[in-house]
C-alpha cells in the first residue's frame, strides 16, 4: 500500500470514527423532541412486586388515543418486573427494572428495545437498579446492591461502578459531582441509612458522606447549586422532613412548614413536592428556591382530590403538571393540570402505579 492510500483510509477512518462519537455522544441530537414538539406521552407504570407487569402506556396527544401495553405492542414480549424509573436522553430512554435486573434501552421514536442491560450482582442476583440520572453521554443508575452503575451511552455498557451507602435511591447531577440518597430501606428492622454520598463525577469515586437525616429518598438540585432531599423518617417518632444543603456545605438544614415529603421534581427553579401521611389525602406544596419560600400548600386549585399521588412530571416549557395516582393494587390514572392548578385532562387505568412521564 502507497503512502497516500494509506494515508487516504487514515483519514477514512478517523471520519468515521469521529461521526460514530458525534452521533451517539450528542445525546440532545436528532430524536430529542421537547415537549411543545412532541405528538405523544409514554407513561410508565411500575407495575406490583412478583407480578412482572410493568408497562408502559402511550397517549396520543393529536388523535386523543391511548395504547395501555405500548412496550408490550412493540417488542413481544412484557416491560418486566417493578419499573422504578425512566428518563429520555437524546435519542434514547432508559427504563431501571428493579427485580428484573435490567435496565431496558428503546429507541424514543419507534418504542422498539434496542438492547436489555444486565444488572447483576457477581452471583447473579438482581442488583435491583432503582433511580436514573444523565450526564455527558452517560447513564448513573443507583441500585439496592448499594452502589451507582455507570452506563455508556455509545456502546450501551456498563463501564465503571462505585460503592455508596446502604440502599440507594434518589440521585441528581450538578457541578461535576453525584448526589445519592442513601435510604437503607431494606435495612429498616436494624436502622436505616441517614446519608448522602458525594461522587465526583471525573473520577467516578465517593469523595464523603454528609449525614442529612433518616431515609433520605428523593433529591434534587436548583440552578445555584443547592441540594434539596426529601427525608422520610422512620414511619414511627422520627417524622420527615424536607431538606437543603447549600452550595458548598456540608449540613443539611430542614426547610420549614413542608411535612411528610415524599416525591417531588424541581422545574425552573420550583419544587413540586407531594406531602402527606398515610390516611390522609396527598397534595402538592411548591417551594420557590431562589426565593426560600413555600409559594402554595396545594398546587390543585380546582378542587380535584387524589388520594395517593405516587408521582409528579413537570412539563418544563408549558409548566403543565402531571401526577400520577395509585391505590397499590388497581391500575391508577394520570392527570394533567395547568399552571394554575386546573385539571386539563385525565387519563384512567394506564397502568398499575403509573410514575414518571416522558415526551415522545
Amino acid at each position: 500500500m502507497n503512502k497516500n492510500r494509506l494515508l487516504f483510509f487514515v483519514m477514512l477512518l478517523t471520519t468515521l470514527l469521529i461521526s460514530s462519537c458525534d452521533e451517539n455522544d450528542n445525546p440532545a441530537g436528532e430524536g430529542d423532541k421537547t415537549p411543545e414538539e412532541a405528538t405523544s406521552l409514554l407513561i410508565l407504570n411500575e407495575g406490583s412486586m412478583g407480578m412482572n407487569d410493568a408497562t408502559l402506556t402511550q397517549y396520543n396527544l393529536q388523535e386523543d388515543a391511548i395504547t395501555k401495553d405500548y412496550f408490550r405492542n412493540k417488542n413481544k414480549r412484557g416491560l418486566g418486573d417493578v419499573a422504578n424509573d425512566m428518563v429520555q436522553y437524546g435519542s434514547k430512554i432508559y427504563i431501571a427494572v428493579n427485580k428484573s435486573g435490567t435496565v431496558e434501552v428503546i429507541e424514543a421514536a419507534s418504542g422498539i428495545s434496542i438492547q436489555q442491560i444486565k444488572m447483576e450482582t457477581a452471583s447473579g442476583a438482581s442488583k435491583e437498579p432503582r433511580r436514573i440520572a444523565t450526564h455527558g453521554g452517560k447513564v448513573y443508575v443507583t441500585s439496592f446492591d448499594d452502589t451507582v452503575t455507570r452506563i455508556d451511552t455509545v456502546s450501551l455498557t456498563v463501564d465503571g461502578s462505585v460503592e455508596v451507602g446502604m440502599d440507594p435511591e434518589g440521585i441528581a447531577i450538578k457541578n461535576n459531582k453525584i448526589y445519592v440518597a442513601n435510604s437503607g430501606g431494606l435495612n429498616w428492622e436494624n436502622g436505616y441509612d441517614n446519608t448522602l454520598s458525594v461522587i465526583d463525577l471525573s473520577s467516578f469515586t465517593e469523595e464523603k458522606k454528609i449525614v442529612v437525616g433518616t431515609n433520605p429518598g428523593a433529591v434534587q438540585t436548583d440552578s445555584q447549586g443547592d441540594i434539596y432531599l426529601s427525608v422520610t423518617g422512620n414511619y414511627g417518632d422520627e417524622p420527615g422532613a424536607f431538606k437543603i444543603i447549600r452550595s458548598g456545605s456540608n449540613t443539611a438544614e430542614t426547610v420549614e412548614g413542608i411535612t411528610s415529603p415524599q416525591k417531588f421534581v424541581i422545574s425552573d427553579n420550583k419544587a413540586y413536592i407531594i406531602t402527606g401521611s398515610y390516611g390522609v389525602p396527598n397534595s402538592i406544596v411548591v417551594y420557590d428556591c431562589l426565593e426560600e419560600r413555600v409559594i402554595t400548600n396545594s398546587f390543585i386549585s380546582d378542587g380535584t382530590e387524589i388520594p395517593i399521588m405516587n408521582n409528579v412530571t413537570v412539563d418544563p416549557v408549558s409548566g403543565d403538571l402531571f401526577v400520577a395516582s395509585t391505590d397499590y393494587v388497581h391500575p391508577g390514572d394520570l392527570y394533567c393540570f395547568d399552571k394554575t392548578g386546573k385539571m386539563k385532562f385525565r387519563l384512567t387505568a394506564t397502568g398499575i402505579n403509573p410514575s414518571v412521564v416522558v415526551w415522545q
